[in-house]
C-alpha cells in the first residue's frame, strides 16, 4: 500500500513522463486491436478507424489511466497552479499592481509583528519563564514604584518561604584599565545566584559564591563580546586578574554568547556582585537595587504578594524612618514588567497596520473584479462546455494564491528593509525593551504567512462570489454587461471601505504627529542649543572624595579655557534622563505625620545652571566656597517651591535630606539659598516634578556628568576635551558624548517611533484610497463611454460631463467620510494614553483629516473626469 502511494506521488509530479508512458501503452492497445481486424481481412485504414471505434475515447480513456496512477487531487492542483502562472505571466501590468499593493500590507504588518512578538509577546530566555517575577516596593506616598535599599533586601531574602531564590540587581559603569586607552563599559552589580536564579551556564568557568558577596571581594564575570573584543576569545582567562575601576579584579567566568541581562537594559558587558557597593550596603535609606525572584513550585503571584508585605510591615519596626512608606510590595511577571508601557502602543500599531492590510485587500480586490469582467465572457463559454462552477471558482483561487505568494515574498522583503531602515529610529540606548533583538525569525516568518493565506481569502472572495452566482445564459448573450452592473456596485462599496479606514488612520497619525510637535516645541526648562555633555571614569581605588573634587576642579578649569567655551559644570542627573534618584528629606519646624516628603534630587557644580540654560529666578547660585567647612545649602526648581512652600518665599527657609556623605554620622539642615526654573526630568510628564539641587562639594557622591556651554558647535570641542582629560588621566575615559539636541531627542524616541509607524501607515493608507478611487471611476468612465458620447452629441458641456463624474466620485467620499467618522472618534479614545498635549475628543482632527481625504479624492477624480470630458461623440457612436 506505502509502495502504491509513493509510486502514485511520484507519479504525480511527473506528469511528461507519465502521460508519455499512458501514450505508449494505448498506441500498443490500438495498434494490437487494429492486427487483429487485419487478421480478419480487414484494410489497413480501414482497422485502424474500426480499433478506434472499438476502443472508445482515447482522451477519456488517457485521464482515467492516469488518474489510476497518480493522486487526482494533486494533479488538479497542478494544473490550476500552471494555468494561474501562465494567466499572471501574460497579464503583467495587472500582477505588478496587486503584488506590490499587497507586498506593502503583509511587509507592513510583518514588520509589526516582529517588534510586538519580540517586545511583548516572546517568553524569556531563560528557564521556565513563567515563574521568574520582578519584585518592588510601593512609596504610599505618591503611590509609585521604588527600588529597594541592600539591607531591606537581605531582610526580604532571609525570611520569605515563597521564593525559591531572590536576587538584586542595578545598572553601572565600570572603568577597564588593563589595557590603553581606557574604556568605560555598563555593567550590573547583582547578588551572588544571578547566573543560578536564571538557569545560565557560564560558557566558561562559573558563576558567584556567596561568599563573594563580602565587602572587599572583587570578582567578575564578562560577557561573551567584551571577552572576545577585549581579551581576544583568551580560552585561559578564568583565574586572571583585570583591572576594574582601579581594584584588581579576578575573572570567575565569561556568560554564553547572547545572553543579556537585564532585558530591558542596553547589553551589559560585565558582572559583578554587591561586594562593589561597600558602605552603600548597609544603608536602609539608600534605596539603589531592583529585584527580581523565581517563585516556588505551586505559589501563586497573590500570595507571594502577601507574604513580602507581612515582611515590609515588619521592617517598618527595624527602621521607621527610612520604611516607614514602602511596606506595600509588587509582586509581577517579569514579563509584564518588561512589556510595561510598550504594550498597549504596539498592540495599537498592529491593529493599525491591518487597516492598511484591509485597504490593500480591497484595492486587489477592485483589481481583480476588473479583470474577471473582462473575462466574463471567457467563463462564461468555459461553464457552457462543461466546466463546473467549483472548476471555475477553483481557478480564481489558484491565481490567487499563486499572487498572494508573490506579494508574501516581497512582504519579507519590504519588512527587512522596514525593520533596517525605522528600527534606529528607537534611539540608541534602546528605549524600547528588547527591541535591539528584533528580527525575521520562524515566528514571525510563520505569521506572514497565515497573514497572505487571510489575505488570499479577502481579496479573493468577491470575484469567487460574482462567478458563483454568474447566469450563464446572460452572460453568453449580454457579454459582460450583466455581470459588470452588480461588479461596479461591489467595487464601489470596497472604496467606501477604503475612505473609512483611510479616514481612521488619518486621524491616528494626526494624533500622533501633533503630540509629537508639542513634545518638540514644548520648552524642556533648559537650553539644549550649544551644549555639549559627556561622562568621564575616575577609578575610585585611585581617587577617594578629596581627590575626585580635586580632579574636578582641576578639569573644569581647563575645560574653561578650550577657545569656544563659555561654561564648564558638572552634575547629575541631567534633565530628561527620568526619576533617578528620589530622597526623601524633612522640613524644619514641619514634620509630617504621613512620613517624609520625597522629591527627586541631583548634585551639581558651580556654573550648573549657566552652563545648562535653567535660569535662576530667586536667590543665587552655588560658589566654590560652598564646601563641607560651610553652611549647608542647597537649591530648588520652582514646582519644589511651589509645592512645599505655597504661598511663601522659600528663600531662607531649612530642610534636611535623608543623603549624606561617606562617613558622616548623621544628615544635616540644608538653607535654600535660590530657586531656578523647572527643568524637567521625565521627558513626558505633562508637568515638572519637584527638585531640588545639592552642591558637589558638600555631597560628593560622583564626579557627575560634565556639561559645557559653547559659542561653537559642540562637537568642534570634543577632541580638545578629550585631550584635556588625557593629559590629566589617561586612565579615565570619555563616554556618552551627546549634544544638548541629541540628548532631547532621545528623550522622546518612543513617540518618534510610533509616529512614525502610524504616519507611515497612514500616507499608505492615502495612496491606495486614491488610487483605488481613481480605479473605480476610470472603470466607471469607460464603461459609460457610449452613455457620455450621446449626451456630448446632444448638447452637454464639458462642465456638465465633468460634474457627472465629480458627483460619483463624491459620493463615495461622502459615504465613506460618514462611516468613517464614528472609528476616528474611537481611534481619538483608543490613542490618548499616548499621546501627549492634546485635549480629549477635539474634532479638528477629524475636521482635517475629512478635508484632507476630500481634497485627495478629488485630485484622484479629476483625471477620470477629464477624460471623461474629453470623449470624442463622433468617434464613440462610430465604435458602437
Amino acid at each position: 500500500m506505502l509502495r502504491t502511494l509513493i509510486s502514485r506521488l511520484m507519479n504525480t509530479f511527473r506528469r511528461q513522463r507519465l502521460d508519455e508512458e499512458c501514450d505508449e501503452e494505448l498506441r500498443g492497445h490500438l495498434e494490437m486491436l487494429a492486427e487483429r481486424f487485419v487478421a480478419r481481412g480487414m484494410d489497413p485504414v480501414e482497422a485502424r478507424y474500426a480499433a478506434r471505434r472499438q476502443f472508445g475515447g482515447v482522451t477519456q480513456m488517457k485521464e482515467a489511466l492516469r488518474d489510476r496512477r497518480a493522486l487526482p487531487p494533486l494533479d488538479v492542483l497542478g494544473q490550476d497552479a500552471r494555468h494561474a502562472i501562465r494567466g499572471l505571466w501574460h497579464a503583467q501590468g495587472f500582477t505588478a499592481a496587486a503584488a506590490v499593493t499587497l507586498a506593502l500590507g503583509i511587509g507592513a504588518s510583518t514588520a509589526v509583528f516582529a517588534v510586538l512578538d519580540t517586545v511583548v509577546l516572546r517568553p524569556l530566555p531563560f528557564a521556565e519563564p513563567d515563574r521568574l517575577m520582578s519584585f518592588r516596593n510601593i512609596d504610599r506616598r505618591g503611590p509609585h514604584l521604588t527600588n529597594i535599599s541592600y539591607p531591606n533586601f537581605f531582610d526580604y531574602r532571609a525570611q520569605n518561604r515563597v521564593f525559591e531564590r531572590l536576587v538584586c540587581y542595578r545598572d553601572a559603569h565600570f572603568t577597564l584599565t588593563d589595557s590603553l586607552p581606557a574604556v568605560r563599559v555598563p555593567g550590573e552589580i547583582v547578588s551572588w545566584d544571578l547566573f543560578s536564579l536564571l538557569g545560565v551556564q557560564p560558557e566558561l568557568g562559573r558563576s558567584f559564591l556567596p561568599e563573594e558577596e563580602k565587602a572587599g571581594t572583587h570578582v567578575v564575570v564578562l560577557s561573551y563580546g567584551l571577552w572576545q573584543s577585549r581579551f581576544g576569545g583568551d580560552r585561559g582567562i578564568v583565574g586572571r586578574q583585570v583591572h576594574i575601576n582601579g581594584n584588581s579584579s579576578t575573572v570567575v567566568g565569561v556568560a554564553p554568547r547572547g545572553f543579556q541581562f537585564p532585558e530591558d537594559a542596553p547589553p551589559m558587558q560585565l558582572w559583578t556582585t554587591i561586594a562593589e557597593d561597600g558602605s552603600m550596603a548597609e544603608q536602609r535609606g539608600a534605596r539603589v537595587t531592583e529585584a527580581i525572584g523565581r517563585l516556588r513550585r505551586g505559589v501563586t503571584p497573590e500570595r507571594a504578594q502577601a507574604q513580602m508585605d507581612q515582611i515590609g510591615l515588619a521592617l517598618v519596626a527595624v527602621d521607621p524612618d527610612s520604611n516607614r512608606n514602602i511596606a506595600k510590595t509588587l509582586v509581577m511577571s517579569e514579563q509584564e514588567r518588561l512589556a510595561g508601557k510598550t504594550r498597549r502602543p504596539l498592540w495599537i500599531m498592529l491593529g493599525a497596520v491591518m487597516l492598511v492590510l484591509l485597504i490593500a485587500c480591497a484595492n486587489v480586490a477592485n483589481l481583480l473584479l476588473v479583470r474577471s469582467t473582462g473575462r466574463a465572457r471567457e467563463f462564461s463559454v468555459r461553464s457552457a462546455l462543461g466546466a463546473s462552477r467549483w472548476a471555475l471558482v477553483r481557478q480564481l483561487l489558484a491565481e490567487s494564491l499563486m499572487l498572494g505568494l508573490l506579494a508574501s515574498a516581497g512582504g519579507v522583503l519590504f519588512s527587512a528593509l522596514s525593520l533596517k531602515r525605522v528600527l534606529p529610529l528607537a534611539g540608541e540606548d534602546i528605549p524600547i525593551p528588547r527591541i535591539a533583538g528584533v528580527s525575521l525569525d520562524l515566528r514571525v516568518l510563520a505569521f506572514c504567512m497565515a497573514v497572505a493565506v487571510v489575505t488570499v481569502v479577502l481579496f479573493s472572495l468577491a470575484p469567487a462570489v460574482q462567478v458563483m452566482f454568474t447566469d450563464v445564459a446572460d452572460a453568453l448573450k449580454d457579454g459582460a454587461g450583466t455581470i459588470a452592473r452588480g461588479r461596479h456596485r461591489l467595487r464601489s462599496s470596497l472604496v467606501v471601505g477604503q475612505i473609512a479606514l483611510g479616514l481612521v488612520l488619518l486621524v491616528g497619525a494626526e494624533l500622533l504627529i501633533t503630540s509629537l510637535l508639542y513634545l518638540v516645541r514644548r520648552d524642556p526648562g533648559f537650553r539644549p542649543d550649544h551644549l555639549l555633555t559627556f561622562g568621564i571614569g575616575l577609578s575610585d581605588a585611585r581617587y577617594n572624595t578629596a581627590g575626585q573634587i580635586a580632579f574636578s576642579d582641576r578639569l573644569r578649569e581647563r575645560l574653561r579655557a578650550i577657545p569656544g567655551v563659555k561654561i564648564a559644570a558638572a552634575g547629575f542627573p541631567l534633565p530628561l534622563e527620568g526619576f533617578q534618584m528620589g530622597i526623601g528629606f524633612d522640613i524644619e519646624e514641619r514634620p509630617e505625620p504621613s512620613g517624609r516628603p520625597v522629591s527627586n534630587m541631583a548634585i551639581v557644580t558651580p556654573g550648573f545652571f549657566s552652563a545648562m540654560g535653567i535660569p535662576i529666578l530667586k536667590g543665587r547660585d552655588f560658589t566654590e566656597r560652598d564646601d563641607t567647612g560651610a553652611t549647608r545649602v542647597l537649591v530648588v526648581n520652582e514646582a519644589f517651591a511651589s509645592r512645599f512652600f505655597p504661598g511663601e518665599n522659600a528663600i531662607g527657609k531649612r530642610i534636611e535630606p535623608g543623603a549624606m556623605n561617606i562617613g558622616e554620622a548623621k544628615t544635616m539642615m540644608h538653607e535654600i539659598v535660590g530657586i531656578v526654573g523647572n527643568a524637567k526630568q521625565e521627558p513626558l510628564a505633562a508637568k515638572a516634578d519637584p527638585i531640588y539641587y545639592l552642591p558637589y562639594k558638600q555631597l560628593s557622591w560622583d564626579i557627575g556628568t560634565i556639561e559645557l556651554r559653547t559659542a561653537v558647535p559642540p562637537q568642534e570641542i570634543v577632541p580638545a576635551a578629550r585631550a584635556v582629560l588625557t593629559g590629566l588621566d589617561k586612565e579615565a575615559p570619555m563616554f556618552q558624548v551627546r549634544t544638548g539636541e541629541e540628548r532631547a531627542a532621545e528623550a522622546i524616541a518612543v513617540p518618534r517611533f510610533l509616529t512614525i509607524l502610524m504616519s507611515g501607515f497612514a500616507g499608505i493608507a492615502l495612496v491606495l484610497t486614491v488610487v483605488g478611487l481613481y480605479g473605480v471611476l476610470s472603470y466607471t468612465v469607460a464603461r459609460r463611454q457610449r452613455e457620455i458620447g450621446v449626451r456630448i452629441a446632444l448638447g452637454a458641456g464639458r462642465g456638465t460631463v465633468l460634474g457627472l463624474v465629480m458627483k460619483d466620485a463624491m459620493r463615495m467620499v461622502v459615504v465613506g467620510l460618514v462611516l468613517g467618522v464614528a472609528g476616528a472618534v474611537g481611534v481619538q479614545r483608543l490613542l490618548e494614553s499616548i499621546s501627549f498635549g492634546i485635549r480629549p475628543g477635539d474634532p479638528i482632527f477629524v475636521i482635517i483629516a475629512c478635508c484632507l481625504m476630500v481634497a485627495a479624492s478629488l485630485a484622484a477624480a479629476y483625471i477620470p473626469a477629464l477624460r471623461a470630458a474629453s470623449v470624442d461623440p463622433m468617434q464613440t457612436l462610430r465604435n458602437e
